[in-house]
């Protein structure tokens, strides 16, 4: 089953597997997972913690050190603010 539509956007059933809290913020592959770290201030109904922990576990499941640093950078500049 296809993750993404022809124009690159989450499939809803995609959405409902793998987002949080009525499918926001899906997270299933690396491209996802760097969204979701960028737009983590823009969710309503979840912190951005929530979506640095998922995003995180995620990370660790798949074992990408690309995702599992930004995850480390967005925490330090979240504990900044």
């Amino acid at each position: 089953m296809a993750s993404r539509t022809s124009k690159g956007n989450v499939t809803q059933t995609e959405r409902d597997k793998s987002g949080s809290k009525g499918g926001k913020f899906p997270v299933f592959d690396h491209k996802s997972a760097m969204s979701a770290i960028k737009l983590r201030h823009n969710g309503k109904g979840i912190s951005a913690s929530a979506v640095l922990a998922k995003v995180s576990r995620w990370a660790n499941e798949n074992n990408d050190d690309a995702v599992k640093n930004a995850v480390a950078k967005a925490r330090e500049v979240d504990k900044s603010k």
